[in-house]
C-alpha cells in the first residue's frame, strides 16, 4: 500500500468536505419569526395586525407569567417594517395583557428603557 497515495485522498476528501462547509451548508434562521406573532393569543394577534401588516418578532417579544394568565409585549424585539413607532428616545413601547372571561385585555401600556 502507498503511504503517499493514502495520504492524498485524506487530503483531498478533507478539502472536499470543507469547501461544501464553506459554501454555506449552515443556515442561521431569521431571529425575527412572524411565528412568534401567530403563536399569541387570537385578540392580541388582531391588536397587533391592526398596527402592523406583516409582524415579526424575536422569541423574547412575549413574556408570560402568573400560569400564562398574564403576558407582557417588549416592543424592542418587534420588528414592523415602515413602522418605526413602538420605540422613541425615552425607551420601547411594553403591554400588559391579563386573562380576563377568556380573552386577554390590555392592562396598561408604557414606555421602558431599553
Amino acid at each position: 500500500m502507498n503511504v503517499g497515495r493514502v495520504l492524498c485522498g485524506a487530503v483531498t476528501t478533507l478539502l472536499i468536505g470543507g469547501s461544501a462547509l464553506a459554501r454555506g451548508s449552515y443556515h442561521e434562521p431569521d431571529r425575527y419569526n412572524p411565528e412568534h406573532i401567530t403563536s399569541l393569543p387570537p385578540n392580541i394577534r388582531a391588536t397587533i395586525a391592526r398596527e402592523c401588516p406583516d409582524p415579526r418578532a424575536l422569541h423574547s417579544f412575549a413574556a408570560y407569567s402568573d400560569e400564562d394568565r398574564k403576558i407582557v409585549l417588549h416592543y424592542e424585539h418587534f420588528y414592523c417594517q415602515g413602522h418605526d413607532v413602538f420605540c422613541r428616545a425615552d425607551g420601547c413601547l411594553h403591554q400588559v395583557y391579563v386573562l380576563s372571561g377568556g380573552h386577554y385585555r390590555l392592562l396598561r401600556s408604557y414606555y421602558a428603557p431599553n
